[in-house]
This record gives structure tokens, sequence and C-alpha cells, in this order.
């Protein structure tokens, strides 16, 4: 039996171009699941950067204004009670003060 080399030729050219068109059409979805992916991704990227940033301008924020408040209240009565103390100091300090002029006062004076 005779190889016809036309045939084979044509049998190879026809396999060859079969072969590109199929494997242009897997490039193609290839393509398109790829970035299709690539666009679901960014969106939950997105949703979730816009999560954090919410998450850090109410939540966080409402807490660290919360700890804030907390800590000048602290500070306030702090200083009341510094206040409170360093008069009640200056007064004991004053009554002995006092006294001693008294005493001063009242002593005769040496002769």
């Amino acid at each position: 039996m005779a190889v016809d080399d036309a045939g084979l030729e044509r049998l190879r050219d026809d396999l060859l171009a079969a072969i590109r068109v199929s494997e242009h059409r897997i490039r193609g979805e290839f393509t398109g699941a790829i970035s299709a992916s690539e666009a679901r991704l960014g969106a939950r990227i997105d949703a979730s950067a816009a999560e954090t940033r919410r998450h850090m301008g109410g939540v966080v924020a409402e807490g660290l204004k919360s700890d804030i408040a907390l800590g000048a209240e602290a500070v306030v009565t702090l200083t009341e009670r510094l206040g409170a103390e360093m008069r009640a100091g200056v007064e004991v300090i004053d009554r002995r003060l006092l006294r001693v002029e008294t005493r001063l006062l009242s002593s005769p004076e040496p002769s």
C-alpha cells in the first residue's frame, strides 16, 4: 500500500489548524475566567477596605473618644482633689502661723 504524501500533509495541516482554533478558544476561556476572578477579588478587597474604614472611623474612634473623656474626667477629679488638699494644708499652716504671731505679740518683750 502506497502512502499518499499529499493526503498526509493535508491531514497534518487540518490537525494543526484545529489545534490552533482549540488553543485560541481555550486561551480566551482562561483569560475570561481570570478576568472575572480578578474583578470578584477586587470587589471583595474594596468591600473589606470599606468595612475596615467604617470600623476604624466608627467603632474604634468612638472607643477612643470614650477613653479620652474618661482620662479628662480623671484629670479634673485629681486636680480638684489636689486643690482641696492644698487648701487644707495652707489652712493648717495659716492657723499655726496665726498661733505663732499671737504668742509673739502677747509675749512680753525682753528687756
